[in-house]
């Protein structure tokens, strides 16, 4: 991540107050705008811990941006992010406040302000509420004002757990280039854009970053393209400490709620080979890191965002042709009695509520702006379905979890309350 960084004491107030007022107009643009046009060519994204923001930036022409950091209209840090015309970099801003509201320019590419928030420390026992999406593809064939409503509901933190962009329609990108240009697209479209500008992110791919329904197969008949692909969503959503291919991670938000956030693609084998121990979803080393973790976690409720669902959907490209592996790792859960435990899923575009073995809960979400998916007959382990454009919103107070669903008319079309005791697995 090659960057300089330099500390100011000082700045325009009138050129910031500039900014603060583009970016407030470019929000009021809203949702309901052409979804394929662009406002310019830059974007930026933002990744918080509880003391630092990784910040990714892209533009088509600028070298350098400068990224301002205020609170409450203090100036707390001026650094400069060089660039290659095209391709992102990242730079990681540390030594901020944990659980602080910041307002963020980022000069010279992205004239708009964002509003990003740090992450709560383990000790903080506020409210807090995250969102959940998946499935966005910049087609005005896709448009509502869903984004409009998510950026109402005023999220902490958006998580994205897969087809975000997708790359592999019309035609597909199979080259460096092309990726990025599919990634840009997604970056710049006029109803994505006010999101990132309202919400930090923490994303994972699935499937058509690089191609539908990859696995290892895919993966070994066309080398180059699934490299051009990975190379281009590292270049997009950097990862702090980042080491080879390692993307799942997890991260503390506040005294209630951990979360861990699995790669259901990098590791996982063919989906058409037999179902034995051999097989699996995640790999030995991430099975191992993701159950140890869970045991180790000391918060009162924790979500696993898994890009495919555990199972009640169509094809077989999800946990159902892993079924050994899931066992697995359900089973272990339920003898560890991890408590406030939830599950959250994407991919089969429909919105749903389910329940699994030994009475473990999982929502299901997207999409947000892509076609709607058609789900089989339902069965007793579905609780509840709806094929609409959504996302999940997520709301823990002390010892409650709320999830929503929210619709595409900002009506919470689902909504159902639990405490830890009730997602905690039975033996």
């Amino acid at each position: 991540m090659p960057h300089q960084e330099s500390e100011r004491t000082a700045i325009d107030r009138r050129r910031w107050l500039k900014l603060v007022g583009v970016g407030a107009a470019g929000s009021a643009l809203g949702c309901g705008d052409n979804l394929g046009a662009t406002t310019d060519e830059a974007s930026a994204i933002f990744e918080p811990t509880q003391d630092a923001l990784l910040v990714g930036v892209w533009s088509r022409f600028a070298r350098a941006a400068t990224v301002e950091v205020r609170d409450g209209g203090a100036l707390v840090r001026t650094s400069t992010l060089v660039l290659a015309p095209g391709t992102p970099a990242a730079i990681d801003l540390v030594g901020l406040d944990a659980d602080r509201a910041y307002d963020i320019a980022v000069t010279g590419v992205v004239e708009r302000v964002h509003a990003v928030r740090t992450a709560p420390p383990p000790e903080a026992t506020r409210p807090v509420r995250i969102a959940v999406s998946a499935d966005f593809d910049p087609s005005p064939e896709f448009d509502s004002d869903l984004c409009e409503h998510l950026i109402e509901a005023a999220p902490e933190l958006l998580v994205t757990i897969g087809d975000f962009p997708y790359t592999d329609n019309g035609p597909p990108a199979e080259t460096v280039e092309a990726y990025r240009e599919r990634h840009a697209q997604l970056r710049t479209a006029t109803r994505m854009r006010p999101v990132l500008e309202a919400v930090a992110l923490r994303s994972i791919y699935d499937d058509h970053e690089f191609r539908n329904n990859w696995d290892a197969a895919f993966v070994a008949a066309e080398p180059q393209r699934y490299a051009a692909a990975m190379q281009v969503w590292d270049e997009f959503f950097p990862v702090r400490d980042a080491a080879g291919e390692i993307r799942y991670r997890s991260w503390r938000w506040g005294a209630h709620l951990e979360c861990f956030l699995l790669d259901c693609r990098r590791f996982r084998s063919a989906d058409g080979a037999p179902d034995d121990a051999r097989k699996t979803m995640l790999g030995e080393v991430q099975k191992a890191w993701l159950l140890a973790g869970l045991a180790a976690s000391t918060a009162t409720f924790k979500l696993v965002f898994t890009s495919v669902p555990l199972d009640y959907g169509t094809g077989n490209d999800d946990w159902s042709s892993f079924a050994t592996e899931r066992g697995e790792i359900l089973d272990a859960v339920a003898t560890a009695q991890i408590s406030g435990l939830v599950f959250i899923s994407g991919d089969q575009h429909w919105f749903a509520s389910q329940r699994h073995a030994h009475g473990i809960r999982e929502y299901q979400v997207g999409p947000i702006a892509r076609g709607l998916g058609v789900a089989p007959a339902p069965v007793p382990g579905v609780v509840f379905r709806s094929a609409q454009y959504n996302v999940g919103l997520i709301d823990i107070d002390g010892s409650h979890l709320t999830f929503s669903g929210l619709g595409a008319d900002g009506q919470r079309f689902f909504v159902e309350t639990l405490t830890p005791d009730q997602l905690t697995p039975t033996k």
